[in-house]
């Protein structure tokens, strides 16, 4: 707080020493700290409560725009919101761009959309169906079938030990 060095204070206390007298010194200390005490707890006092005040003032303003907001007047709110105004500007601009000039732009992007959506929808479809190669045929089966039958016979000879 104060930027005192020790030759500075020495010299205060001297001269309180002089002026007061050793007798009254210890009293005039207790004062003097006790005037500062009450200082401080009158200062702190006000700041907090300039604090309630502005505390108080923000939400009674809160509780103002709440209730013209729940009546339907949100003109003062769109206004606390953007005062200026410049955000409504701009979002107006925007959607003008979009449904003038941009609105042919955007149904030439829907008509791609749409036609690659059918390109998909056709891959889709072939890939769905069966073709010639993929089908099984009948003569095929039981050759097959007869395969296995007769590589699992082989293997369980074989297993067995038998000699052979």
């Amino acid at each position: 707080m104060l930027d005192i060095g020790g030759w500075e204070f020495l010299v205060v206390a001297f001269v309180l020493i002089m002026v007061v007298g050793p007798k009254e010194l210890p009293k005039m200390l207790r004062s003097f700290t006790k005037l500062s005490r009450q200082m401080r707890r009158m200062a702190r006092e006000f700041t907090d409560g300039m604090n309630q005040i502005a505390e108080d003032a923000e939400v009674a303003e809160l509780k103002q725009a709440v209730n013209k907001a729940k009546s339907g007047d949100l003109d003062e709110l769109a206004q606390a919101i953007d005062p200026g105004g410049t955000m409504g500007d701009s979002v107006r601009e925007m959607k003008d761009s979009v449904s003038g000039t941009g609105s042919d732009e955007m149904k030439e992007i829907g008509e791609l959309a749409s036609q690659a959506g059918d390109r998909i929808a056709a891959d889709a479809r072939e890939d769905n169906t069966p073709q010639e190669d993929d089908t099984p045929q009948e003569d095929d089966t039981p050759k097959k079938a007869d395969k296995k039958k007769k590589s699992g016979q082989e293997l369980t000879t074989h297993g067995r030990g038998t000699g052979k």
